[in-house]
Order: structure tokens, then C-alpha cells, then sequence
């Protein structure tokens, strides 16, 4: 079950992801389509398999008694001596980590391949990883399979054409919106997708309805942002201490182009108009509000099965209204994922049977048992059966119906995740707000440097 505190949103992290995919643009291209044409397999394993096996819900685990289980059984015991060897890359703790669960499973599971892992630990080790994985990667080498935490996605990765396009594979092998929530496609580029997620993590917004006084819920930003402006009390923005540039991400992060203040096409900026003053003028002050102690005006809450939205809100977040996270065609559900759950194939492999057999493992009935919010709607259906029994009997304290499950069905079928292609520039104008925001600069200063930066950087992308 999942705890009773809110996560903090967390703007992008620095620059060093432009460094990899500068080093990826440079050298990798050729070599990754290339290897990709090269390795198509004769034999791809299905993702997906709705079959009748039952399910037995114990607490905190679920048991297949499916009667293909024993068959399984019995083909791992006659595997061959010598399996081949898929290598991923990812990031583990001092405790062990769910990817290192799912692979033990996998290796026994399959006959034809074992997965080995590459492993680090966070910190200056991860660094390190990441540094190498890019010279690797780039230079026609490296681990067959990537997970997010080692080689973070950018669009300049996307389009670079050092990952495998995922998406002829999954369509074929039944992995489409109609069995699968939309959140397992991670990292997409028009039709393209280039790597998955086996776990769902979705988040909402809400907001306080004194702010709203009389109006319905904003479908626009320029009108939230004027209600916040407006609203004679005081309060913090998601949480007492959570500094401007959360607020201000929030308020950014869902644009494809920041409300129009970037034209990609012309390789223009211009933040000097009246919004983004608003957009930091609100950051300031319900971030100084919040230092003086002041309760959440604008909330944020996780979706997970036994802690469904309706339940988080009345909790949590008494008299609160559902606003969501403003996308370019309106307000929405985000997506969220542990970078470690990010699984993509190196375009180099020369494994690339093997690298999709994992990843069918990962998005089958068993390897999907190991994640608690399923990207499967089968296994999620199952999961709902059992914790609806656990609330009839008062095991758990949540409304656990049929109203609820419609209610998370439509948030997880809505959210989608933030766009990719203004990270390096949120970056900067994170950065250089945070003189405005601490009461150090002026706003027309900030705004100034803001605008230079930006441009320049848009003039180095030629």
C-alpha cells in the first residue's frame, strides 16, 4: 500500500543530458540504424498472453495457478547448458531492486536466453555509468538493454537513432491501448516508440475551492494562473517548503512550446509578454507564503489501487476541486516513472531476439506480477478484484467500488507524460529565476537573462 505523503514534482535535472546526446549525434547515428535493419528477428516472442489462468490474491503478493505453470516448470529444468547472453545496464540499491527480481525470474524462465546485469549504485558511481554508456553507445557498443536511470531520454536521443523503435514489435505482439494502459509507451516520437514501462504511476491536481470562489475548474492556464493572483488569502503551493522553481514548473513543464513563448520553427524566444510575469510572480509569492506557514492551496496526489482519487482528495485534501496539470489542449493526469522501470533496446545489439524476449517477459502476465501498479489492464482488473475484497471486509480503509474504479480507469486512460523537447531550456529559465524568486533581482533583469539564454541556446541548435 502505498504512503499517505505526496511526492514532489521535480524539475529536470542539468545540462549533462545534452553532453550525452551531443556525443550520441555525433558518433552514434549510422551505427545505431544500421544495427537495427541488420538484427531483425525471425521469431518474436508474444507480449501479451490472455489465457484462462485464475489468480489467487494473497496478501502483498499474487499467485498464478495457471495449469501452463508446471509445464514451464518442467521445460526450465531440460534448458540447455549454454544460454545467450543479454546484457542491461541499470541502477541498484544496498537492498536489491525489482529489476533484479524480475531477471532471476526471467533466467529461469527462459531457455534460450539469460540476462546478466550491469549494475551501479546512485551517486558518483551512476555518473560515471552514464558517461561511459554514452561513449559506448555512441561509438557502436554497449549493453544490449538500457533502463532510464543510466541513459536518460531526451528528444535529441529519440531522434538520434541509437534506440530501436519499438513500436512494429509491440503492435504485432498485441501490445496496443486496447490491453495495455497508454502509460507503457514512455518515450514516444510520432509514431514511433522507443522505450516501454511495466509499472503505472499517475498523478493528479487539485486545488482549494476557496481560490475558485464561484468559477468552474480552469481549462486553461491563463485563467488558473489569474484565480491564483486574485485570491485575497494566503497559502503554499503543494507543499510549506517546496521552493519557486517547483511552483513555476508546474506552470511551464506541460507546454510543447511554453505557451508560445518558443517558436521551434523560426528558432525564436520571447518571454517579455504578460504570463510568464505571472508565471513568476505566483512562484514567488505562494512560495513566500509557504515559508510563513501557511497550508496548501494547490495540491498533488498519487493514484494507486487501494487509494483511489475521490478517497485521496476527501482525505487528504479536504475541499478541494480536481484541476489537473495544463497541457497545450488542456488540463490532464501526468505520468510519472522510476527511471529504472525505463526499458529501451540499443540500436548496436546484435542480440535484438533476445532484448525483446525480456521485454515480453517484463509485459507478460508473470513478469508484471512484480510491479504493483500493472500497466496490463488484465493483471490491473485482477489486482482491483482482490483489493475490493479487501475493503468489503474492512482490511483496508478505502472505498474500493465500482464509482472509484471507473474514476481511476478514466485518470489512467487521460494522463500522458510531459514533454521532452523544452528540457534544456526549462533548465535555463530555472536556473535564472531563482535570483526573482529568492528577492535578490528584479523582474526585468531575470526576464532579460531569461531571453538571452534561451536565444542563444535556440541559435546553437541552428
Amino acid at each position: 500500500m502505498a504512503n499517505n505523503h505526496t511526492k514532489r514534482k521535480r524539475p529536470m535535472g542539468g545540462m549533462a543530458l545534452l553532453v550525452s546526446a551531443a556525443l550520441l549525434l555525433l558518433s552514434g547515428c549510422g551505427a545505431g540504424e544500421t544495427a537495427q535493419e541488420s538484427q531483425e528477428p525471425e521469431d518474436i516472442e508474444i507480449f501479451y498472453h490472455a489465457d484462462d489462468g485464475e489468480y489467487n490474491r494473497k496478501w502483498g503478493e499474487m499467485e498464478s495457478i495457471s495449469p501452463e505453470e508446471s509445464s514451464s516448470a518442467a521445460e526450465s529444468e531440460t534448458e540447455p547448458e549454454e544460454k545467450t547472453v543479454i546484457t542491461l545496464a541499470t541502477v541498484v540499491g544496498n537492498t536489491g531492486s525489482t529489476i533484479e527480481r524480475v531477471v532471476e525470474a526471467f533466467n529461469k524462465a527462459n531457455t534460450k536466453y539469460s540476462v546478466e546485469l550491469r549494475t551501479c549504485h546512485t551517486g558518483e558511481e551512476l555518473g560515471t555509468m552514464r558517461d561511459r554508456l554514452s561513449v559506448e553507445v555512441g561509438a557502436g557498443g554497449g549493453p544490449d538493454i538500457l533502463t532510464g536511470d543510466v541513459f536518460p531520454i531526451t528528444q535529441e536521443i529519440m531522434d538520434s537513432g541509437v534506440l530501436v523503435d519499438l513500436s512494429p514489435y509491440l503492435e504485432k505482439s498485441g501490445v496496443t491501448t486496447e490491453t495495455f494502459f497508454p502509460e507503457y509507451a514512455y518515450a514516444v516520437s510520432g509514431d514511433r516508440i522507443y522505450a516501454i514501462i511495466p509499472e503505472m504511476s499517475v498523478r493528479g491536481y487539485c486545488v482549494d475551492a476557496e481560490v475558485l470562489g464561484d468559477s468552474q475548474p480552469p481549462q486553461d492556464i491563463e485563467s488558473f494562473v489569474d484565480l491564483l493572483l486574485e485570491y485575497p488569502g494566503h497559502g503554499s503551493f503543494l507543499g510549506p517548503m517546496t521552493g519557486g522553481r517547483y511552483i513555476l514548473a508546474y506552470f511551464l513543464e506541460g507546454s510543447e512550446d511554453l505557451w508560445g513563448m518558443i517558436d521551434w520553427e523560426k528558432k525564436t524566444c520571447d518571454f517579455t509578454g504578460p504570463l510568464f510575469s505571472k508565471f513568476l510572480d505566483v512562484s514567488k509569492r505562494y512560495r513566500e507564503d509557504g515559508k510563513k506557514g501557511y497550508e496548501s492551496v494547490v495540491n498533488d496526489y498519487d493514484l494507486y489501487i487501494q487509494r483511489p482519487p475521490s478517497y485521496e482528495i476527501s482525505s487528504q485534501f479536504p475541499g478541494n476541486i480536481v484541476v489537473g496539470c495544463f497541457f497545450d489542449d488542456g488540463p490532464h493526469y501526468t505520468c510519472l516513472a522510476p527511471s529504472s522501470d525505463v526499458m529501451m533496446i540499443n540500436a548496436n545489439t546484435e542480440h535484438l531476439e533476445g532484448a525483446y524476449a525480456f521485454l515480453s517477459f517484463v509485459l507478460s502476465r508473470d513478469g508484471q506480477d512484480f510491479y504493483g501498479q500493472p500497466v496490463q489492464k488484465e493483471l490491473w482488473n485482477t489486482s482491483w478484484e482482490y483489493s475490493a475484497k479487501l475493503s468489503e471486509v474492512g482490511a483496508i480503509d478505502a472505498p474500493i467500488n465500482e464509482e472509484t474504479k471507473l474514476e481511476m480507469l478514466d485518470a489512467y486512460e487521460d494522463a500522458r507524460f510531459l514533454p521532452r523537447r523544452t528540457e534544456a531550456i526549462l533548465d535555463i529559465v530555472y536556473e535564472e529565476s531563482e535570483g526573482y524568486l529568492e528577492g535578490d533581482v528584479k523582474l526585468e533583469d531575470v526576464i532579460e537573462k531569461i531571453q538571452n539564454r534561451v536565444q542563444l541556446y535556440l541559435d546553437e541548435q541552428g
